[in-house]
């Protein structure tokens, strides 16, 4: 029971502490001065390491790498940061790096705050040498870089705070007098005045498919590697030298395979195959057998030699969106202008590297583009230009589209498709192919700021919305172009195949079995099942004990869209307020516990990215309005 009082210190606490919870530490510590909060309790909830948290643990294998570059990768405000408090710099992590690595090196440490002796210690010497802005760092020295970016950010709060720090999960949030209270797994409880959450990802059970095959799972006994990080996940199970299938052809498949193959002792070296790779097995590997719904794996990141261009998007971005009727029709008033900057994108850039491909000049063909849709598009262009260099957007979708009459032809595709695309990498800026392609990775988020909230229907949001992000996601959110190297190596090495589009997985006679219905004798039986992706988090799925108790006791509730008859359609999202992150309850009023990042994706969108430098990012954005929320709500505290 909490004592009543007339005069108390306002309390925040504050779960998580990975990038948004640093975000959210970083923002207090501006915003303070100028709030009229004299002083507060402040509490930091991490059962992990604090500042790297789960995902970015700097003890993971160093084989793993980020998804995005050095030089992409910030959690500091910049001249574009439009949100709340001031502008406060600080190093990217590429620019970090330089620090670290002439400080090894013998030279001062210049940053403004302490370089702890793990980085001294830890032997990134090697990594930090070659880090340029373009590279793709280990998730362990990212994981040092944001440890060391939480540390900044308590070193520069006000001596007015009282910092706590609590190495326990938050398992509950509860009312007590008023008062808010959050449950921590220790047993201890914390009275606090606002609450943030930046819980990253959050536990989700099965949905209805996959929950009919645990059922199977158990009752045969076999070995089902369930959709988690990769570092989470219990690879000890899988057995060396036999067939596993696997389930999930993005980004985590690729880390996956590098901890069954080079994190088993096996290596990659240098040699003149399709590639340059050749992998050399320690015989401690599986045999992979990977399948998807496209069949085939995400495209290479294009190596620009720099950071990525910027998209035009000129088609989307010349509309007056103010005028378009709420909710927006994706269908009709979005894809059309995404088709349209992808071709207008494509034949700049090809113009540019082959004038010859076109019959009379960029303009008749840009002309067409302007007023073409996407099922007049590929008919409008083609009087203009040499056929052998059409950009056939609905192929380019759908890879492998079409039927195989073998597993071994199947491989074979695959191999093509990845080499060329490794090659159409290789051309940086000079690709026309990954130009348009690029264009399309580029528009998803501005769609998902078009369409978040009330300006989308559910069929345009989850049907439209959702197609763009997972096609955008394939050609635009790959592995860097290294991985794909090593994945034709593996391939070659037989120790990688590709069982096909619409890959189906069941239990049968005491076996996983998995097919392709476009790949003749494609049929793989295993024992074992490595699923390598995430589940997004859905409310209505959780197993998250915090999340329960926030809907058990009324405090969330699911975010709607309107359906296609016109009622409410929950999505997986909780409800949040647009501007503060505030949970909107049952009721409709809105608590004092903020929500941000993942577990709100579907309402939000683009909460997932790490901040880029120069972009104003939703990431920090959303948990900088989210703390200062917070921080207004400690200073009505009396």
């Amino acid at each position: 029971m909490i004592s009543p009082s007339t005069t108390r210190t306002p309390s925040l606490v504050v779960v998580g502490l990975g990038p948004r919870g640093i975000i959210s530490i970083e923002r207090l510590g501006a915003l303070l001065p100028d709030s009229g909060v004299e002083c507060c309790e402040l509490h930091l909830v991490e059962e992990h390491e604090p500042g790297a948290g789960k995902v970015w643990a700097t003890d993971q294998h160093r084989e793993l790498c980020m998804n995005t570059l050095a030089g992409a990768v910030t959690l500091f405000t910049d001249e574009s940061y439009t949100g709340p408090g001031p502008i406060l710099p600080g190093p990217t992590q590429y620019e970090w790096c330089v620090a670290v690595r002439e400080h090894l090196a013998g030279g001062d440490w210049t940053l403004d705050a302490p370089l702890r002796d793990a980085v001294r210690t830890g032997g990134y010497e090697a990594e930090l040498a070659q880090t340029r802005p373009e590279s793709h760092p280990s998730r362990a020295l990212y994981g040092e870089y944001l440890v060391w970016c939480y540390e900044r950010a308590l070193n520069r709060l006000p001596s007015s705070v009282s910092v706590t720090v609590h190495d326990a999960r938050a398992t509950g949030i509860s009312d007590d007098e008023g008062r808010t209270v959050v449950t921590l797994s220790t047993g201890e409880t914390l009275a606090a005045d606002s609450v943030v959450l930046a819980t990253g990802w959050l536990d989700v059970g099965p949905g209805p498919a996959d929950a009919a095959l645990a059922e199977a799972v158990a009752e045969a006994g076999l070995t089902w590697v369930t959709p988690e990080s990769p570092i989470l996940q219990d690879l000890s199970g899988v057995p060396a030298g036999e067939p596993v299938i696997a389930r999930g052809l993005g980004m985590g498949f690729f880390d996956t395979m590098a901890l069954l193959t080079i994190g088993r002792g096996g290596r990659f070296v240098p040699s003149d195959e399709p590639g340059g790779l050749t992998y050399e097995p320690s015989g401690e590997e599986p045999v992979l057998y990977v399948g998807s719904r496209r069949g085939v794996p995400y495209r290479a990141k294009s190596l620009y030699g720099g950071l990525p261009p910027a998209a035009a998007l000129e088609h989307l971005r010349a509309r007056d969106w103010s005028t378009v009727p709420r909710p927006i029709d994706f269908a009709r008033d979005v894809w059309p202008l995404v088709v349209q900057d992808a071709y207008a994108a494509y034949f700049r850039t090809l113009y540019e590297e082959v004038p010859e491909a076109f019959l009379d000049g960029l303009e008749p063909v840009l002309a067409a583009i302007d007023i073409a849709t996407p099922d007049t598009i590929d008919a409008a262009v083609a009087p203009h230009v040499d056929p052998a260099h059409t950009f056939d957007l609905a192929r380019l979708a759908d890879p492998a589209a079409g039927s195989y009459d073998s597993p071994e032809s199947f491989d074979a595709f695959v191999a093509d498709y990845v080499a060329a695309d490794l090659a159409e990498a290789e051309k940086g800026t000079r690709s026309a192919l990954k130009a348009g392609l690029w264009s399309v990775s580029a528009s998803r988020k501005f769609a998902i700021h078009l369409l978040t909230f009330d300006a989308s229907d559910a069929v345009s949001h989850d049907e439209g919305l959702g197609s763009l992000l997972a096609f955008g996601g394939m050609i635009g959110s790959g592995p860097p172009a290294f991985r794909n190297r090593q994945l034709l190596a593996l391939q070659r090495a037989g120790l990688v195949h590709f069982i096909g589009p619409s890959t189906r997985v069941k239990v049968e006679d005491g076996e996983f079995w998995a097919c392709s219905p476009t790949v003749e004798g494609s049929t793989v039986r295993s024992r074992v099942l490595v699923d390598a992706w995430m589940r997004n988090h859905d409310l209505s799925r959780t197993r998250d004990d915090l999340m329960l108790s926030l809907v058990q006791a009324g405090r969330a509730r699911p975010y709607t869209r309107l359906g296609p008859d016109g009622s409410p359609r929950p999505s997986a999202s909780p409800d949040i307020d647009p501007v503060t992150s505030r949970l909107v309850r049952t009721d409709g009023t809105l608590d004092v516990v903020h929500l941000v990042g993942i577990p709100v994706d579907d309402a939000r969108g683009d909460g997932v990215i790490s901040p880029m430098p120069r972009t104003n990012p939703t990431m920090l954005l959303d948990t900088a309005h989210a703390t200062a929320s917070a921080l207004a709500l400690l200073g009505a505290v009396r």
